[in-house]
């Protein structure tokens, strides 16, 4: 990506690569972006990177704009003069709240937090950091019932143990099943199965507090963080509308954005974007990486994002992604990604 940048030849191919404008996602924003065993990291920047990125995109050109002007870009299929970011950011981590929010209103830039009412009300629980915090913790690690077990007594078994254990719980596992078999992993070890405040998700107090700032839109982010292709339709659609119901009662607006949980090919697909047209909303969000083109017009309901993110914190990174040079080399030649 420096090579990419440095030469020139990012910014010479934008046109044909960066199409009308970039979707980025976040995920956390806060200033020391803990993980107890540094396998987490990846979801976090810092404030300060968050200011850069901004500042740069501002002094290129690149206008800032809110999904719901990004959705209206993208049904005209007009070009504008200037190419466009929208900011987005999964799950709605409190940290967005303190951290993340003063940046955008120093600089006045629309964002939209796609928040899951289960994490919000502790029906479903941020796993992956409490199977990070579980392993941290542990010497040995066993799945109940005479399941897989690791050894967890170097940094290394740990490492290993956790990435075997996220395997385990997104393929091997049920989605129902996931939460109870780690609130029964966390009582062996004399823990609750849960994450500290300063590390959660935002209340609904705090969710409408940052709601009601105008550059903030609130999207829909199904109610307990499911795969959705590991659900029948029939639950996709309830976790989908359920999580709008759940979102407008509490806020007072129904969201008409959503993102997918995981958002990869495994996780969303073209029966999940029709099921997310069909509850109406407006605009559908993966996780797969790319830029946005005027062929997304027909499928506004599988549009790829530029995660930044823990693994990518400096400026020439971003740039690059979102110039759109990236795009084939991470999707099998394809310039335009879709479901």
């Amino acid at each position: 990506m420096r090579l990419a940048w440095h030469s020139g030849f990012a910014s010479r191919t934008r046109d044909r690569f960066g199409g009308l404008g970039s979707i980025i996602m976040l995920h956390r924003v806060r200033p020391d972006c803990i993980s107890p065993l540094g396998v987490t990291r990846s979801l976090s920047i810092t404030p300060h990177f968050l200011d850069q990125i901004l500042v740069s995109l501002k002094s290129e050109g690149t206008e800032l704009v809110s999904m719901d002007e990004m959705a209206d870009r993208v049904r005209s299929g007009s070009r504008h003069d200037r190419r466009f970011a929208a900011v987005t950011l999964d799950d709605g981590y409190n940290d967005n709240l303190h951290h993340a929010w003063p940046v955008f209103q120093k600089h006045n830039v629309p964002f939209t937090i796609y928040a899951a009412p289960g994490l919000v009300e502790g029906a479903a629980v941020l796993w992956w950091e409490v199977v990070e915090k579980l392993v941290a913790k542990a010497t040995f690690i066993k799945i109940p019932g005479g399941g897989p077990e690791w050894r967890c007594g170097t940094l290394i078994q740990k490492r290993a143990a956790f990435h075997a254990l996220m395997r385990y719980f997104s393929y091997t596992l049920t989605e129902l099943d996931q939460v109870p078999v780690l609130r029964e992993m966390c009582a062996a070890e004399g823990m609750i199965c849960g994450v500290s405040a300063d590390r959660d998700v935002m209340n609904w107090k705090e969710l409408r507090q940052i709601a009601s700032d105008p550059l903030c839109t609130i999207g829909a982010h199904t109610v307990h963080h499911y795969n959705l292709k590991r659900l029948t339709a029939g639950m996709v659609s309830q976790e989908m509308r359920l999580s709008a119901d759940m979102l407008e009662d509490k806020l007072g607006k129904r969201p008409l954005h959503f993102a997918y949980p995981y958002g990869s090919a495994k996780a969303a697909g073209k029966r999940e974007a029709e099921i997310a047209a069909g509850e109406g909303f407006l605009s559908a969000v993966t996780t797969r990486h790319g830029t946005i083109h005027p062929e997304h017009r027909a499928n506004l309901h599988a549009l790829p994002r530029i995660s930044i993110n823990g693994r990518f914190q400096k400026l020439v990174y971003a740039q690059t992604m979102m110039s759109g040079v990236t795009t084939p080399i991470a999707n099998a030649g394809r310039r335009v990604v879709q479901a």
